[in-house]
């Protein structure tokens, strides 16, 4: 029994952590930093002035993906034998580590080169090719990572329809269509991954995220009150 409430426990904390992240990606995005100027130096410039929040905001981000990674794969582990779900987390891992990436990339990379280089050069602009390059490999990697985590969604919420009750259909439905949509809107370039369409792209997978932990919370619940039922008779 001290086993079964063992994996019950672990089981949810990794809902409420994929409910806490969900709702808090959106927040977090909502405070995504963009340089503003009217030319090519003001708006390097602006890149260094915004680099602090810049940073905060990436490492917040970093810091949900790990745990969704995490709670994800958890989750995963305890699933009944299911195809679906074990190529679902690896696709997504894929994805979560080509974000991170991103994320490093467009919060850390970018700002600690121009603070360094900035001083040595005449003019700013002569620091944009190699700014010009790092964005470019942010965008692959954002690319890819979203990919990547959008297929696990589709995945995932396909092996959810063997599941009973309408939140787990709720699931799974939201999960493909929202999924579906934003790959083929990426894909034929209908959403970008620049701020807004980022934006986007986190507060759809965020209610699919939500959605999935309320049903892991209201399943590790059930579970709980029948062991619980069946130690009181066993007693």
């Amino acid at each position: 029994m001290t086993t079964t409430s063992s994996r019950t426990q672990g089981t949810l904390l990794s809902g409420v952590t994929l409910i806490a992240s969900g709702v808090l990606a959106p927040l977090i995005m909502a405070f995504h930093p963009t340089a503003q100027g009217a030319d090519v130096a003001a708006r390097l410039t602006s890149l260094t002035e915004i680099s602090s929040l810049s940073r905060h905001v990436h490492l917040a981000m970093i810091v949900c993906i790990v745990a969704l990674w995490l709670s994800l794969a958890h989750l995963a582990r305890r699933w009944p034998g299911n195809g679906w779900v074990w190529a679902a987390v690896r696709l997504y891992a894929l994805g979560a580590v080509a974000m991170l990436g991103a994320a490093l990339i467009s919060g850390f990379l970018i700002s600690d080169y121009l603070q360094r280089v900035q001083p040595l050069i005449p003019r700013a602009e002569d620091a944009l090719p190699s700014v010009l390059l790092a964005f470019s490999a942010n965008q692959v990697l954002a690319g890819f990572g979203t990919l990547g985590m959008l297929g696990g969604i589709v995945l995932w919420s396909a092996s959810m329809l063997r599941q009973s009750g309408r939140l787990a259909i709720a699931c799974s439905a939201y999960g493909m269509i929202a999924g579906l949509m934003c790959l083929i809107g990426y894909i034929t370039g209908l959403i970008s991954l620049h701020a807004p369409g980022m934006t986007f792209v986190v507060v759809a997978q965020s209610l699919w995220y939500c959605l999935l932990g309320l049903w892991v919370v209201r399943a590790s619940q059930n579970v709980t009150t029948t062991t619980s039922h069946d130690g009181g008779r066993r007693a």
